[in-house]
Protein backbone atom coordinates (compact mmCIF):
# COMPACT_ATOMS: atom_id res chain seq x y z
CA UNK A 1 0.00 0.00 0.00
CA UNK A 2 1.13 3.53 -0.95
CA UNK A 3 2.42 5.60 2.10
CA UNK A 4 0.40 8.51 2.99
CA UNK A 5 2.24 11.51 2.48
CA UNK A 6 3.51 12.98 6.19
CA UNK A 7 1.17 15.70 7.42
CA UNK A 8 -1.92 14.64 5.40
CA UNK A 9 -3.97 14.00 8.15
CA UNK A 10 -3.08 17.55 9.66
CA UNK A 11 -3.92 18.87 5.55
CA UNK A 12 -7.50 17.86 5.60
CA UNK A 13 -8.78 18.30 8.88
CA UNK A 14 -6.68 22.28 8.39
CA UNK A 15 -9.20 22.20 5.34
CA UNK A 16 -11.98 20.93 5.64
CA UNK A 17 -12.59 22.97 9.25
CA UNK A 18 -11.17 25.95 7.50
CA UNK A 19 -14.13 25.41 4.77
CA UNK A 20 -16.57 24.70 7.74
CA UNK A 21 -15.27 28.30 9.62
CA UNK A 22 -15.23 29.79 6.51
CA UNK A 23 -18.65 29.23 5.15
CA UNK A 24 -20.05 30.21 9.02
CA UNK A 25 -18.63 33.01 9.22
CA UNK A 26 -19.79 34.47 4.97
CA UNK A 27 -22.94 32.73 6.34
CA UNK A 28 -23.01 34.99 9.11
CA UNK A 29 -21.93 38.03 7.58
CA UNK A 30 -24.33 37.69 4.84
CA UNK A 31 -26.83 37.24 7.65
CA UNK A 32 -25.87 40.23 9.36
CA UNK A 33 -26.13 42.17 5.99
CA UNK A 34 -29.15 41.06 5.26
CA UNK A 35 -30.37 41.83 9.07
CA UNK A 36 -29.39 45.15 9.19
CA UNK A 37 -30.99 45.90 5.30
CA UNK A 38 -34.29 44.62 6.47
CA UNK A 39 -33.82 46.75 10.10
CA UNK A 40 -33.04 49.99 7.87
CA UNK A 41 -36.40 48.77 5.41
CA UNK A 42 -38.45 48.57 8.59
CA UNK A 43 -37.04 51.94 10.00
CA UNK A 44 -38.19 54.04 6.26
CA UNK A 45 -41.79 52.01 6.13
CA UNK A 46 -41.85 53.29 10.11
CA UNK A 47 -40.71 56.90 8.76
CA UNK A 48 -43.08 56.85 5.65
CA UNK A 49 -46.28 56.09 8.55
CA UNK A 50 -45.00 58.62 10.32
CA UNK A 51 -44.98 61.71 8.18
CA UNK A 52 -47.84 60.48 6.86
CA UNK A 53 -49.88 60.45 9.67
CA UNK A 54 -48.27 63.60 10.44
CA UNK A 55 -49.58 65.02 7.05
CA UNK A 56 -52.85 64.02 8.24
CA UNK A 57 -53.22 65.15 11.32
CA UNK A 58 -52.04 68.77 10.10
CA UNK A 59 -54.82 68.20 7.48
CA UNK A 60 -57.18 66.97 9.74
CA UNK A 61 -56.44 70.01 12.01
CA UNK A 62 -57.16 72.55 9.46
CA UNK A 63 -60.13 71.23 8.35
CA UNK A 64 -61.16 70.90 12.13
CA UNK A 65 -60.52 74.85 11.83
CA UNK A 66 -62.72 75.43 9.05
CA UNK A 67 -65.66 73.75 10.84
CA UNK A 68 -65.11 75.54 13.99
CA UNK A 69 -64.95 78.87 11.76
CA UNK A 70 -67.96 77.64 10.54
CA UNK A 71 -69.91 76.68 13.85
CA UNK A 72 -68.93 79.60 15.77
CA UNK A 73 -70.46 82.16 13.11
CA UNK A 74 -74.02 80.11 13.53
CA UNK A 75 -73.47 80.66 17.29
CA UNK A 76 -73.45 84.77 16.75
CA UNK A 77 -76.57 85.44 15.80
CA UNK A 78 -75.62 89.32 15.00
CA UNK A 79 -72.70 88.13 12.72
CA UNK A 80 -74.82 85.23 10.72
CA UNK A 81 -77.67 87.69 10.57
CA UNK A 82 -74.73 90.42 9.57
CA UNK A 83 -73.46 88.17 6.82
CA UNK A 84 -76.84 86.79 4.99
CA UNK A 85 -77.94 90.75 4.89
CA UNK A 86 -74.32 90.76 2.69
CA UNK A 87 -75.16 88.21 0.75
CA UNK A 88 -78.97 89.43 -0.26
CA UNK A 89 -77.85 93.47 -0.79
CA UNK A 90 -75.77 95.70 -3.24
CA UNK A 91 -72.83 96.60 -2.04
CA UNK A 92 -74.59 99.99 -1.67
CA UNK A 93 -77.06 98.47 0.24
CA UNK A 94 -75.17 96.94 2.68
CA UNK A 95 -73.33 99.71 3.45
CA UNK A 96 -76.22 101.43 4.32
CA UNK A 97 -77.69 98.68 6.14
CA UNK A 98 -74.31 98.22 8.64
CA UNK A 99 -74.25 102.01 9.30
CA UNK A 100 -78.24 102.02 10.84
CA UNK A 101 -77.41 98.98 12.27
CA UNK A 102 -74.18 100.37 13.96
CA UNK A 103 -76.62 103.94 14.73
CA UNK A 104 -79.23 101.41 16.37
CA UNK A 105 -76.19 99.69 18.11
CA UNK A 106 -75.29 100.84 22.02
CA UNK A 107 -71.65 98.84 21.52
CA UNK A 108 -68.90 101.04 20.54
CA UNK A 109 -67.60 97.84 18.40
CA UNK A 110 -69.78 96.97 15.48
CA UNK A 111 -70.01 92.89 15.41
CA UNK A 112 -70.41 92.21 11.80
CA UNK A 113 -69.25 90.24 9.17
CA UNK A 114 -65.58 91.46 8.61
CA UNK A 115 -64.94 91.98 12.58
CA UNK A 116 -65.54 88.12 12.72
CA UNK A 117 -62.96 87.75 9.52
CA UNK A 118 -60.60 89.74 11.15
CA UNK A 119 -60.88 87.57 14.38
CA UNK A 120 -60.51 84.77 12.68
CA UNK A 121 -56.94 85.57 10.87
CA UNK A 122 -55.78 86.67 13.62
CA UNK A 123 -56.81 83.42 15.79
CA UNK A 124 -55.07 81.56 12.99
CA UNK A 125 -52.14 82.75 11.22
CA UNK A 126 -52.11 79.56 8.78
CA UNK A 127 -55.62 81.48 7.44
CA UNK A 128 -54.64 82.81 4.28
CA UNK A 129 -57.85 84.02 2.94
CA UNK A 130 -61.34 84.08 3.07
CA UNK A 131 -63.75 84.05 0.21
CA UNK A 132 -67.22 85.49 0.16
CA UNK A 133 -69.32 84.55 -2.61
CA UNK A 134 -73.77 85.24 -2.77
CA UNK A 135 -75.45 82.71 -4.79
CA UNK A 136 -78.16 85.63 -5.44
CA UNK A 137 -75.90 88.31 -6.44
CA UNK A 138 -73.01 86.12 -7.62
CA UNK A 139 -70.47 88.60 -6.10
CA UNK A 140 -67.06 88.13 -4.64
CA UNK A 141 -65.55 89.11 -1.79
CA UNK A 142 -61.74 88.00 -1.10
CA UNK A 143 -60.66 88.87 2.31
CA UNK A 144 -57.05 88.72 3.64
CA UNK A 145 -55.51 89.50 7.03
CA UNK A 146 -54.70 92.86 8.44
CA UNK A 147 -58.10 94.54 7.15
CA UNK A 148 -57.07 93.46 3.16
CA UNK A 149 -60.60 93.31 1.72
CA UNK A 150 -61.31 93.35 -1.90
CA UNK A 151 -65.33 93.41 -2.63
CA UNK A 152 -67.29 94.05 -5.87
CA UNK A 153 -66.05 90.90 -7.59
CA UNK A 154 -67.50 88.44 -10.11
CA UNK A 155 -68.15 85.35 -8.54
CA UNK A 156 -69.40 83.33 -11.32
CA UNK A 157 -65.82 81.84 -12.50
CA UNK A 158 -65.17 80.88 -8.34
CA UNK A 159 -68.83 79.40 -8.23
CA UNK A 160 -68.89 77.27 -11.32
CA UNK A 161 -65.28 75.75 -9.60
CA UNK A 162 -67.06 75.21 -6.40
CA UNK A 163 -69.95 73.33 -9.04
CA UNK A 164 -67.38 71.25 -9.91
CA UNK A 165 -65.39 70.29 -7.41
CA UNK A 166 -62.16 72.51 -9.42
CA UNK A 167 -61.51 74.97 -6.24
CA UNK A 168 -58.25 74.20 -4.76
CA UNK A 169 -55.10 75.73 -5.41
CA UNK A 170 -51.47 74.27 -5.69
CA UNK A 171 -49.83 74.51 -2.10
CA UNK A 172 -53.10 75.49 -0.44
CA UNK A 173 -56.30 73.38 1.97
CA UNK A 174 -59.50 75.23 0.72
CA UNK A 175 -62.93 74.42 2.25
CA UNK A 176 -65.70 75.37 1.39
CA UNK A 177 -68.77 75.75 3.97
CA UNK A 178 -72.45 76.81 2.73
CA UNK A 179 -73.83 79.63 5.04
CA UNK A 180 -78.23 79.17 4.71
CA UNK A 181 -81.20 81.09 5.39
CA UNK A 182 -81.95 80.54 9.44
CA UNK A 183 -85.92 80.41 8.95
CA UNK A 184 -85.83 78.89 5.89
CA UNK A 185 -83.01 76.93 5.55
CA UNK A 186 -82.59 78.20 1.96
CA UNK A 187 -78.92 78.05 0.71
CA UNK A 188 -77.39 82.40 0.82
CA UNK A 189 -74.14 81.71 -0.08
CA UNK A 190 -70.68 80.48 0.75
CA UNK A 191 -67.60 81.11 2.54
CA UNK A 192 -64.29 79.48 1.34
CA UNK A 193 -61.29 79.24 3.87
CA UNK A 194 -57.47 78.98 1.67
CA UNK A 195 -55.31 77.52 4.34
CA UNK A 196 -51.19 77.78 3.95
CA UNK A 197 -50.58 74.07 3.15
CA UNK A 198 -47.13 74.27 1.31
CA UNK A 199 -44.33 75.09 4.00
CA UNK A 200 -46.18 73.11 6.73
CA UNK A 201 -46.12 69.78 4.61
CA UNK A 202 -42.52 70.32 3.18
CA UNK A 203 -41.51 70.40 7.01
CA UNK A 204 -43.29 67.41 7.39
CA UNK A 205 -41.87 65.44 4.33
CA UNK A 206 -38.30 67.01 4.53
CA UNK A 207 -37.94 65.12 8.38
CA UNK A 208 -37.80 61.96 6.17
CA UNK A 209 -35.17 62.06 3.35
CA UNK A 210 -35.79 58.98 1.46
CA UNK A 211 -40.08 59.42 1.64
CA UNK A 212 -41.81 60.89 -1.06
CA UNK A 213 -44.98 62.64 -0.77
CA UNK A 214 -48.45 63.55 -2.59
CA UNK A 215 -51.51 65.37 -1.67
CA UNK A 216 -54.31 65.04 -3.98
CA UNK A 217 -57.68 66.97 -3.81
CA UNK A 218 -60.03 64.61 -4.91
CA UNK A 219 -58.34 61.61 -7.39
CA UNK A 220 -56.37 63.48 -9.64
CA UNK A 221 -55.82 67.47 -8.42
CA UNK A 222 -52.38 67.80 -7.34
CA UNK A 223 -52.21 70.18 -4.66
CA UNK A 224 -48.69 69.04 -2.84
CA UNK A 225 -46.33 67.04 -4.74
CA UNK A 226 -42.22 66.20 -3.86
CA UNK A 227 -40.37 65.45 -5.53
CA UNK A 228 -41.64 67.09 -8.57
CA UNK A 229 -42.00 64.18 -10.54
CA UNK A 230 -43.59 61.56 -7.90
CA UNK A 231 -46.61 59.74 -9.53
CA UNK A 232 -48.81 58.23 -7.29
CA UNK A 233 -50.81 56.16 -9.14
CA UNK A 234 -47.17 54.96 -10.72
CA UNK A 235 -45.86 54.50 -7.18
CA UNK A 236 -48.75 52.36 -6.11
CA UNK A 237 -48.33 49.74 -9.30
CA UNK A 238 -44.72 49.38 -8.41
CA UNK A 239 -43.27 46.98 -6.43
CA UNK A 240 -40.13 48.14 -5.11
CA UNK A 241 -42.32 50.88 -3.18
CA UNK A 242 -44.26 51.09 -0.12
CA UNK A 243 -47.10 53.32 0.24
CA UNK A 244 -49.10 54.50 2.69
CA UNK A 245 -52.82 56.20 1.84
CA UNK A 246 -54.55 58.75 4.13
CA UNK A 247 -57.96 60.31 3.36
CA UNK A 248 -59.04 63.78 4.90
CA UNK A 249 -62.46 64.80 3.62
CA UNK A 250 -62.05 65.25 -0.14
CA UNK A 251 -57.72 65.28 0.16
CA UNK A 252 -55.98 62.37 -0.66
CA UNK A 253 -53.03 61.83 1.45
CA UNK A 254 -49.79 59.61 -0.40
CA UNK A 255 -46.59 58.63 1.11
CA UNK A 256 -44.21 56.60 -0.49
CA UNK A 257 -40.90 55.04 0.17
CA UNK A 258 -38.01 53.67 -2.76
CA UNK A 259 -37.39 50.18 -0.51
CA UNK A 260 -34.52 49.55 -3.00
CA UNK A 261 -32.85 52.95 -1.16
CA UNK A 262 -34.15 52.39 1.88
CA UNK A 263 -32.63 49.32 2.23
CA UNK A 264 -29.43 50.55 0.69
CA UNK A 265 -26.31 49.81 3.07
CA UNK A 266 -23.85 52.12 3.68
CA UNK A 267 -20.66 51.87 2.86
CA UNK A 268 -19.16 52.60 6.48
CA UNK A 269 -21.84 49.74 7.76
CA UNK A 270 -20.60 47.32 5.23
CA UNK A 271 -16.89 47.40 5.46
CA UNK A 272 -17.65 47.33 9.34
CA UNK A 273 -19.37 44.23 9.26
CA UNK A 274 -16.89 42.99 6.67
CA UNK A 275 -14.07 43.84 8.78
CA UNK A 276 -16.08 42.00 11.78
CA UNK A 277 -16.44 39.10 9.62
CA UNK A 278 -12.72 38.62 8.63
CA UNK A 279 -11.47 39.09 11.96
CA UNK A 280 -13.96 36.16 13.42
CA UNK A 281 -12.53 34.05 10.03
CA UNK A 282 -8.59 34.56 11.31
CA UNK A 283 -9.54 33.87 14.76
CA UNK A 284 -11.49 30.72 13.48
CA UNK A 285 -8.68 29.63 11.37
CA UNK A 286 -6.19 30.44 13.82
CA UNK A 287 -7.87 27.74 16.82
CA UNK A 288 -8.29 25.55 13.50
CA UNK A 289 -4.76 25.32 13.07
CA UNK A 290 -4.10 24.87 17.09
CA UNK A 291 -6.25 22.19 17.27
CA UNK A 292 -5.17 20.43 14.09
CA UNK A 293 -1.68 20.62 14.99
CA UNK A 294 -2.79 18.85 18.87
CA UNK A 295 -5.03 16.63 17.19
CA UNK A 296 -2.20 15.22 14.61
CA UNK A 297 0.59 15.51 16.79
CA UNK A 298 -1.12 12.70 18.72
CA UNK A 299 -1.86 10.58 15.93
CA UNK A 300 1.35 11.52 14.84
CA UNK A 301 2.51 9.94 18.24
CA UNK A 302 0.54 6.76 18.08
CA UNK A 303 1.53 5.76 14.33
CA UNK A 304 5.34 6.16 15.59
CA UNK A 305 4.82 3.60 18.09
CA UNK A 306 3.05 1.21 15.54
CA UNK A 307 5.86 1.41 13.29
CA UNK A 308 8.21 0.47 16.26
CA UNK A 309 5.72 -2.46 17.08
CA UNK A 310 6.31 -3.26 13.37
CA UNK A 311 10.05 -3.76 13.89
CA UNK A 312 9.45 -5.99 16.71
CA UNK A 313 9.95 -3.35 19.83
CA UNK A 314 7.22 -4.23 22.45
CA UNK A 315 8.67 -2.22 24.60
CA UNK A 316 7.15 0.63 23.50
CA UNK A 317 4.80 2.36 25.26
CA UNK A 318 2.22 5.91 25.04
CA UNK A 319 1.28 7.93 26.96
CA UNK A 320 -1.91 8.72 28.10
CA UNK A 321 -3.12 12.47 29.19
CA UNK A 322 -6.41 13.26 30.93
CA UNK A 323 -8.35 14.29 28.54
CA UNK A 324 -9.74 10.58 28.61
CA UNK A 325 -11.49 10.68 25.03
CA UNK A 326 -10.86 8.06 22.19
CA UNK A 327 -7.29 8.62 21.29
CA UNK A 328 -6.12 8.32 24.97
CA UNK A 329 -8.37 5.06 25.11
CA UNK A 330 -6.26 3.94 21.96
CA UNK A 331 -3.38 4.65 24.00
CA UNK A 332 -4.67 2.85 26.41
CA UNK A 333 -5.80 -0.05 24.32
CA UNK A 334 -2.53 0.01 22.09
CA UNK A 335 -0.03 -0.53 25.70
CA UNK A 336 -2.35 -3.03 26.51
CA UNK A 337 -1.93 -5.03 22.95
CA UNK A 338 2.24 -4.25 23.47
CA UNK A 339 1.78 -5.88 26.65
CA UNK A 340 -0.48 -9.22 26.03
CA UNK A 341 1.99 -9.29 22.92
CA UNK A 342 5.74 -9.35 24.77
CA UNK A 343 3.51 -11.90 27.15
CA UNK A 344 2.61 -14.53 24.27
CA UNK A 345 4.07 -14.22 21.41
CA UNK A 346 6.27 -17.16 22.22
CA UNK A 347 3.52 -19.47 22.77
CA UNK A 348 1.54 -19.41 20.18
CA UNK A 349 1.72 -16.52 17.69
CA UNK A 350 0.18 -17.96 14.59
CA UNK A 351 -2.66 -19.64 15.85
CA UNK A 352 -3.30 -16.44 18.52
CA UNK A 353 -3.26 -14.34 15.59
CA UNK A 354 -5.76 -16.38 13.68
CA UNK A 355 -8.38 -17.20 16.36
CA UNK A 356 -8.51 -13.66 17.01
CA UNK A 357 -9.25 -13.50 13.35
CA UNK A 358 -12.31 -16.09 13.08
CA UNK A 359 -13.51 -14.22 16.29
CA UNK A 360 -13.43 -10.62 14.37
CA UNK A 361 -15.40 -12.45 11.69
CA UNK A 362 -17.80 -14.04 13.76
CA UNK A 363 -18.58 -10.64 15.42
CA UNK A 364 -18.46 -8.53 12.20
CA UNK A 365 -21.05 -11.80 10.71
CA UNK A 366 -23.06 -10.39 14.12
CA UNK A 367 -23.55 -6.67 13.56
CA UNK A 368 -27.08 -5.82 11.86
CA UNK A 369 -29.50 -2.89 12.23
CA UNK A 370 -29.75 -3.84 16.23
CA UNK A 371 -26.93 -2.03 16.99
CA UNK A 372 -28.16 1.36 15.59
CA UNK A 373 -31.17 0.56 17.40
CA UNK A 374 -29.27 -0.19 20.34
CA UNK A 375 -26.97 2.79 20.52
CA UNK A 376 -29.65 5.49 19.81
CA UNK A 377 -31.56 3.68 22.13
CA UNK A 378 -28.92 3.83 24.55
CA UNK A 379 -28.19 7.54 23.93
CA UNK A 380 -31.73 8.21 24.19
CA UNK A 381 -31.61 7.35 27.67
CA UNK A 382 -28.54 8.90 28.48
CA UNK A 383 -30.35 12.14 27.19
CA UNK A 384 -33.17 11.38 29.36
CA UNK A 385 -31.67 11.12 32.75
CA UNK A 386 -29.93 14.01 32.01
CA UNK A 387 -33.18 16.01 31.61
CA UNK A 388 -32.92 17.08 27.97
CA UNK A 389 -36.05 14.90 27.49
CA UNK A 390 -36.28 16.63 23.81
CA UNK A 391 -33.42 15.08 22.73
CA UNK A 392 -34.72 12.44 24.21
CA UNK A 393 -38.16 12.57 22.04
CA UNK A 394 -36.27 13.08 19.04
CA UNK A 395 -33.97 10.07 19.16
CA UNK A 396 -36.95 7.96 19.59
CA UNK A 397 -38.79 9.09 16.44
CA UNK A 398 -35.54 8.80 14.15
CA UNK A 399 -35.59 5.18 15.50
CA UNK A 400 -39.09 4.91 14.61
CA UNK A 401 -38.39 6.02 11.24
CA UNK A 402 -34.91 3.78 10.89
CA UNK A 403 -37.05 0.97 11.84
CA UNK A 404 -39.73 1.21 9.26
CA UNK A 405 -37.68 1.97 6.37
CA UNK A 406 -35.49 -1.33 7.12
CA UNK A 407 -38.12 -3.76 8.87
CA UNK A 408 -41.48 -2.57 8.14
CA UNK A 409 -43.00 -4.58 4.46
CA UNK A 410 -43.30 -2.46 1.49
CA UNK A 411 -46.99 -1.93 1.76
CA UNK A 412 -48.51 -0.72 5.18
CA UNK A 413 -51.76 0.59 6.52
CA UNK A 414 -52.33 4.46 5.98
CA UNK A 415 -52.25 4.75 9.96
CA UNK A 416 -48.86 3.65 10.02
CA UNK A 417 -47.78 6.15 7.28
CA UNK A 418 -49.62 9.01 8.79
CA UNK A 419 -47.43 7.83 12.19
CA UNK A 420 -44.29 7.79 10.18
CA UNK A 421 -45.09 11.26 9.23
CA UNK A 422 -46.05 12.63 12.83
CA UNK A 423 -42.63 11.17 14.15
CA UNK A 424 -41.02 13.22 11.14
CA UNK A 425 -42.81 16.13 11.61
CA UNK A 426 -42.09 15.97 15.25
CA UNK A 427 -38.18 15.96 14.67
CA UNK A 428 -38.81 19.46 12.45
CA UNK A 429 -40.87 20.82 15.32
CA UNK A 430 -38.15 20.55 17.94
CA UNK A 431 -36.10 21.98 14.58
CA UNK A 432 -38.06 25.32 14.34
CA UNK A 433 -39.78 25.54 18.09
CA UNK A 434 -41.96 28.83 18.34
CA UNK A 435 -42.63 29.12 14.29
CA UNK A 436 -43.64 25.48 12.85
CA UNK A 437 -46.88 23.60 13.88
CA UNK A 438 -48.48 20.14 11.94
CA UNK A 439 -52.05 19.41 12.01
CA UNK A 440 -53.05 15.84 10.21
CA UNK A 441 -56.62 15.20 9.64
CA UNK A 442 -57.82 11.58 8.30
CA UNK A 443 -61.18 9.81 9.18
CA UNK A 444 -60.99 6.88 11.17
CA UNK A 445 -62.37 4.87 8.45
CA UNK A 446 -59.51 5.15 6.48
CA UNK A 447 -56.95 3.95 8.88
CA UNK A 448 -56.59 0.53 8.21
CA UNK A 449 -56.59 0.98 4.26
CA UNK A 450 -53.20 -0.07 2.89
CA UNK A 451 -50.77 2.25 1.17
CA UNK A 452 -47.53 1.76 -0.59
CA UNK A 453 -44.68 3.12 2.56
CA UNK A 454 -43.04 6.37 2.79
CA UNK A 455 -45.26 8.51 0.35
CA UNK A 456 -45.76 11.17 2.56
CA UNK A 457 -42.31 11.82 4.02
CA UNK A 458 -40.47 12.73 0.67
CA UNK A 459 -43.66 15.39 0.56
CA UNK A 460 -42.58 16.89 3.85
CA UNK A 461 -38.88 16.60 2.92
CA UNK A 462 -39.34 18.94 0.17
CA UNK A 463 -41.70 21.66 2.26
CA UNK A 464 -38.76 21.73 5.18
CA UNK A 465 -36.62 22.52 2.15
CA UNK A 466 -37.83 24.73 -0.29
CA UNK A 467 -41.70 25.93 1.60
CA UNK A 468 -40.45 26.43 5.09
CA UNK A 469 -39.96 30.70 5.64
CA UNK A 470 -37.96 30.44 9.08
CA UNK A 471 -38.56 34.40 9.74
CA UNK A 472 -42.26 33.74 9.95
CA UNK A 473 -43.75 32.04 13.76
CA UNK A 474 -46.77 30.85 11.76
CA UNK A 475 -45.77 28.07 9.69
CA UNK A 476 -48.00 25.39 8.74
CA UNK A 477 -48.48 21.86 7.48
CA UNK A 478 -52.00 20.13 7.07
CA UNK A 479 -52.56 16.95 5.95
CA UNK A 480 -55.65 15.37 5.32
CA UNK A 481 -56.98 12.39 3.78
CA UNK A 482 -60.01 11.65 1.78
CA UNK A 483 -61.46 8.96 -0.05
CA UNK A 484 -63.49 9.45 -3.27
CA UNK A 485 -64.79 6.32 -5.07
CA UNK A 486 -61.90 4.32 -6.13
CA UNK A 487 -59.38 6.67 -5.24
CA UNK A 488 -57.71 7.97 -2.03
CA UNK A 489 -56.86 11.46 -1.88
CA UNK A 490 -53.83 12.46 0.40
CA UNK A 491 -53.70 16.56 0.83
CA UNK A 492 -50.19 18.41 1.83
CA UNK A 493 -50.84 21.87 2.21
CA UNK A 494 -49.13 24.68 3.80
CA UNK A 495 -48.59 28.22 3.81
CA UNK A 496 -44.96 28.30 2.87
CA UNK A 497 -43.02 30.11 -0.19
CA UNK A 498 -45.16 29.04 -2.43
CA UNK A 499 -44.31 28.35 -6.68
CA UNK A 500 -44.60 30.56 -9.98
CA UNK A 501 -47.49 29.86 -11.69
CA UNK A 502 -45.14 29.07 -14.49
CA UNK A 503 -43.26 27.10 -12.47
CA UNK A 504 -46.07 25.29 -10.87
CA UNK A 505 -47.20 24.49 -14.88
CA UNK A 506 -44.20 23.00 -15.53
CA UNK A 507 -43.50 21.13 -12.62
CA UNK A 508 -46.96 19.64 -13.28
CA UNK A 509 -46.50 18.56 -17.01
CA UNK A 510 -43.07 17.46 -15.75
CA UNK A 511 -45.13 14.93 -13.59
CA UNK A 512 -47.72 14.27 -15.33
CA UNK A 513 -44.79 13.12 -18.49
CA UNK A 514 -42.80 11.08 -16.02
CA UNK A 515 -40.48 13.90 -17.20
CA UNK A 516 -37.51 13.71 -14.68
CA UNK A 517 -35.18 16.52 -13.55
CA UNK A 518 -30.80 16.33 -13.57
CA UNK A 519 -31.19 20.09 -11.85
CA UNK A 520 -29.92 20.48 -8.64
CA UNK A 521 -32.33 21.79 -6.09
CA UNK A 522 -35.24 19.68 -7.45
CA UNK A 523 -37.86 18.08 -5.78
CA UNK A 524 -36.36 14.46 -6.94
CA UNK A 525 -38.64 13.41 -4.11
CA UNK A 526 -42.07 14.16 -5.76
CA UNK A 527 -40.75 12.59 -8.78
CA UNK A 528 -40.06 9.10 -6.99
CA UNK A 529 -43.32 8.80 -5.18
CA UNK A 530 -45.30 9.94 -8.14
CA UNK A 531 -43.61 6.65 -10.49
CA UNK A 532 -43.98 4.77 -7.28
CA UNK A 533 -47.60 5.53 -7.35
CA UNK A 534 -48.03 5.22 -10.71
CA UNK A 535 -46.48 1.85 -10.90
CA UNK A 536 -48.46 0.24 -8.18
CA UNK A 537 -51.87 1.54 -8.79
CA UNK A 538 -51.90 2.75 -12.56
CA UNK A 539 -51.35 6.14 -14.94
CA UNK A 540 -54.91 7.85 -13.36
CA UNK A 541 -52.89 8.07 -10.23
CA UNK A 542 -49.95 10.17 -9.07
CA UNK A 543 -48.86 13.76 -7.99
CA UNK A 544 -50.10 16.89 -8.73
CA UNK A 545 -49.94 20.63 -7.33
CA UNK A 546 -51.86 23.37 -6.39
CA UNK A 547 -51.32 26.83 -5.76
CA UNK A 548 -53.00 28.25 -2.06
CA UNK A 549 -54.04 31.46 -1.49
CA UNK A 550 -52.76 33.92 -0.59
CA UNK A 551 -49.67 31.88 -0.20
CA UNK A 552 -48.12 28.39 0.09
CA UNK A 553 -49.04 25.35 -2.08
CA UNK A 554 -50.80 22.11 -1.93
CA UNK A 555 -49.49 18.84 -3.13
CA UNK A 556 -52.32 16.36 -4.11
CA UNK A 557 -51.69 12.48 -4.31
CA UNK A 558 -53.77 10.41 -5.20
CA UNK A 559 -54.17 6.02 -4.69
CA UNK A 560 -56.08 3.04 -5.79
CA UNK A 561 -58.63 2.48 -2.41
CA UNK A 562 -59.33 -0.83 -4.25
CA UNK A 563 -57.57 -3.38 -5.17
CA UNK A 564 -57.41 -3.93 -9.15
CA UNK A 565 -57.82 0.02 -9.66
CA UNK A 566 -58.33 0.39 -13.62
CA UNK A 567 -55.35 2.50 -14.91
CA UNK A 568 -56.62 5.68 -16.89
CA UNK A 569 -55.07 9.19 -17.68
CA UNK A 570 -54.03 11.63 -15.19
CA UNK A 571 -57.02 13.87 -13.75
CA UNK A 572 -57.86 17.23 -15.12
CA UNK A 573 -57.27 20.11 -13.06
Amino acid sequence: MEKKRPRQLYLKMFRTYTAMVLCIVAALVLYFISATRGRLLENGREEAERISGEALAYTEGIRQIADYLHRDLYRSLSELEDLLQYFRLEPEEYQQYALGRYSASEELVYKGTFNFMNEAFEAYPRLEKIELISYETQQLTECRPEKIVYPGKDGKARLSQIRSLDYCEPGKLVYVKEIRETDTMEPAGCILFTFEAEKALERIRSSSPLAEMEVTFGESRVIFQKPEDADAALRIRDRHYFACSESSGEYQIHTFLDERQAARLPWTTFLAILAVGAAAGVVGVFFVDYYAKRFTGRVDAILEAMNQVTTGDFQVRLETGKKEDELDMIADHFNGMCGKLELYIEKSYLEEIERKNAQMQALQSQINPHFLYNTLEAIRMKAICNGDREVGKMLYSMVVLFRSQLKEADVITLGQELDYCKQYLELFEYRYQGCFRSEVECPAELLSMPIIKFVLQPVMENYFIHGIERERQDNLVQIRAEKKGDTLFLYVKDNGRGMDPEKLAEKNRELREHAGTNRQNESIGIHNVNRRLRAVYGEKYGIYLEPVQPKGLMVVLMAGAEEGSVPGGFPDR
